[in-house]
Order: structure tokens, then C-alpha cells, then sequence
């Protein structure tokens, strides 16, 4: 939570500076950037690290190195795929630089969340945040130190380039603590086409769900984009990023580092399962409401500094999405109970209705509401979401 807490501020801080220092546009191309940077890792990850990282649990370390040699096998083929693609587009726009950057950036967030949702599940989670911090929050500490410094720094370009160092750099440092790992056991080509069709039929209910999950997260940025422009779509990021950052950091410092727990209690079969499981609601419920209102008080002494009047006068978004936030992760708690009982189908259902209402509301209340619209959608979408898993956990699980 410590170092959670850490990227949370740096983070927020970046956003802050962006819009401060920069411009609320660059903010909202920085904000669709980054909405690429999860949704792109999703679709070419084809939902097998899930898959993976659950049956890590209970396997010795070389067979789960075994594993990750094969997916890793998978991984570059795809990338090799998405790399020519996105060179054309690249040259076709004259835009070559900045989608190569863009495209290296996507390639480093997907094997870093791959390695801390696999480290999570072997029971490595200072390991995991720590790198995690590498990427998220000590090269933004970097960056905004010396584009303070050196004004030339304040460009998307200079801080799209630290963004990929601090990948580089958490890759690097597990490279280096994994170093006795047993990665040079050789595969064949068989070996590796039986296990991507045994773990792709496996994790092909999950990999829907997490790009439905991605889409209902990501699409009201693009939809407020499309109706009100870059620069509204600025101080909605801006908005949205701090209610992010918010569920990455109780994610991330409780309920991924519960997941194993739940799936041992459900293994065990004595009784402590629901315990566990109530144990954690209430944990995170707590958790998240003490920060969304520290956090929102925080932010409101903070966007006067900012000399961007048009911030000021849509605060009241700020509130929707920190109770947004707030609701997500009630219903990301329910999720824990499909994943660690293997019940991947309920997940995946409850995850389609979520985001087939989220772009519904987000269509029906934008062009009225503006900001308020997108915001408003949030909270509607996971209030639903969590009275439809209630009824299947009710009715299905116990």
C-alpha cells in the first residue's frame, strides 16, 4: 500500500502538472495514450496470463517458468504482428516517431502487468509493487523534476520517452532478481502449439470478460472526446485519472494480493472461505472511502493552483467519479468470488451487461450532461453491475 500509495501521488501529480504546464489537449492526447496502453495488452494477451497466474498458485517454480517461456513464445508473435501494423499506420500518418514510441509503451506495460499479476499470485507482492513503482511512479518523479528544470521538457514526445524508461527499467530489475530462475529448459514447437490451444481454450471466457472490462473503463474518454473535443476531454481525464489511480492502488495493495487467499480458502474446503471473503469486502469498503474523500478534498485546495478556470467549474464531476471509484471496487470484491471458484462464465456475463449499459448511458447522458453525463454513467454502470452479482453469487455460489 506504501508503494501504491506512492505512484497514487505521482500520478495525480502528473496530471496536475500536465495541465498546469502544458495544456489541457496534451492532457487528453495523454489520456487516450493511456487508454490505449491498457486496452491493447488486454486483446494481445488473449486472456492467458489469467490463466496462467491462477494455476501458478499451486505449481513448483520451474513448471511455472515453463509456462511463462511458453506464453512468452505467444506474446512476441503477436507484438511482431501489431509492430507492422502500426509502422504503416505510422508512416501513412507521417507520424512515424511518436506511434513507435506509442507502440513501445504498449509492448512495456503489457509484460510488466503481466509480471506483477504473476508475481501477485506467487506470493511476491513487495516484489511486484516495487517494480510496479519503477513504471508508474519513479519516472514520473524524474520527469516532472527536470522538465521543471529544462522548460524544452514540457512535450508529449519527452514525456512519452520517460514513460517507456521506467518500463525499461522495471523489466530490467526483474530480469536481474530472476536471474536463477530455470529458463533455458528448451521447447518444442509441438509442445508450445498443444499448450496454447490447451491455455487459449481455458482463458477464453476470462480474456472476453477483461476487454469487456477494458471497454466499459476506457470508452467514455473516446465518447467525450468525440462530443466535446480534446480539451474537455483534458480536464475529464484529469478527473477520471485521479479516480483510476484511486482503484489501481486498493486493487493492486488488497484485493490482488487477497486472491490467492481466497483461492487456498476455497481448496481447503474448511469453512473459512466466506470468511475470507467478508474479511476483504470490508477491508477494501473502508479502504476506498476513507481515500475518495481525503482525496477529493485534496484535489479541491489543489485545482485552484492550476490557472485552468475551466477545471475549476466542473468539479463537481470529481465527486461522481470518486463515488464511482467507490462502487467499482465493491463490485471488483464480487468479481474475486468468480475468479478464485473458477466460475469465469458469471464473470464474463456480469462483465457484457456492465459494458453494454456503461456505453448506452454513456451515449444517452453525454450530449445532455456533458462531463456530468460521463461521470453519472460510471456510477449507474457499477450499481447495476453490483445487483447483478449479488444475484449470482445468491443464487449460483452459496
Amino acid at each position: 500500500m506504501g508503494l501504491r500509495g506512492l505512484s497514487l501521488v505521482a500520478k495525480f501529480s502528473l496530471t496536475l502538472f500536465i495541465a498546469r504546464f502544458i495544456d489541457l489537449e496534451t492532457l487528453g492526447v495523454y489520456g487516450l495514450i493511456a487508454g490505449a496502453a491498457v486496452i491493447f495488452p488486454i486483446v494481445a494477451g488473449l486472456g492467458l496470463i489469467r490463466v496462467l497466474s491462477r494455476n501458478a498458485v499451486s505449481q513448483q517454480l520451474a513448471e511455472v517458468t515453463r509456462m511463462l517461456r511458453l506464453y512468452w513464445g505467444v506474446l512476441a508473435a503477436m507484438y511482431v504482428l501489431i509492430g507492422i501494423v502500426g509502422v504503416g499506420i505510422g508512416i501513412y500518418l507521417h507520424q512515424l516517431e511518436l506511434v513507435s514510441i506509442v507502440l513501445l509503451i504498449v509492448f512495456l506495460e503489457h509484460v510488466n502487468g503481466d509480471l506483477f499479476i504473476l508475481l501477485n499470485h506467487l506470493s511476491r507482492p513487495l516484489l511486484a509493487n516495487l517494480l510496479m513503482f519503477f513504471r508508474t511512479g519513479a519516472w514520473i518523479c524524474a520527469y516532472m523534476v527536470l522538465a521543471l528544470v529544462f522548460p524544452a521538457f514540457r512535450e508529449l514526445d519527452v514525456l512519452l520517452l520517460f514513460w517507456a524508461g521506467g518500463g525499461l527499467m522495471a523489466i530490467a530489475s526483474f530480469a536481474m532478481l530472476a536471474r536463477d530462475w530455470p529458463w533455458l529448459h528448451p521447447t518444442s514447437r509441438g509442445e508450445r502449439r498443444a499448450w496454447f490451444v490447451q491455455h487459449f481454450n481455458a482463458s477464453r471466457t476470462l480474456y472476453t470478460n477483461d476487454i469487456a472490462n477494458a471497454v466499459a473503463q476506457y470508452t467514455d474518454r473516446y465518447l467525450v472526446s468525440l462530443f466535446m473535443g480534446l480539451e474537455f476531454t483534458g480536464v475529464y481525464v484529469l478527473f477520471w485519472s485521479i479516480g483510476n489511480a484511486l482503484s489501481n492502488l486498493v486493487d493492486t495493495g488488497v484485493i490482488q494480493i487477497s486472491g490467492p487467499r481466497l483461492i487456498s480458502a476455497h481448496a481447503a474446503r474448511d469453512g473459512s472461505y466466506w470468511s475470507v471473503f467478508r474479511l476483504l469486502l470490508t477491508e477494501t469498503l473502508a479502504i476506498s472511502v476513507v481515500l475518495a474523500i481525503v482525496t477529493g478534498i485534496a484535489v479541491e485546495f489543489a485545482v485552484p493552483y492550476l490557472n485552468q478556470p475551466l477545471i475549476g467549474g466542473w468539479m463537481a464531476v470529481l465527486w461522481l467519479i470518486l463515488l464511482g471509484f467507490v462502487l467499482r471496487m465493491i463490485y471488483e470484491i464480487q468479481g474475486t468470488v468468480f475468479y478464485s471458484r473458477s466460475k469465469d462464465a458469471l464473470t464474463l456475463l456480469s462483465g457484457l451487461f456492465v459494458i453494454a449499459l456503461s456505453m448506452i448511458v454513456n451515449v444517452m447522458l453525454i450530449p445532455p450532461f456533458a462531463l456530468n453525463g460521463a461521470a453519472s454513467a460510471i456510477i449507474v454502470s457499477y450499481i447495476a453491475g453490483i445487483i447483478v452479482r449479488h444475484v449470482m453469487i445468491t443464487r449460483y455460489i452459496r
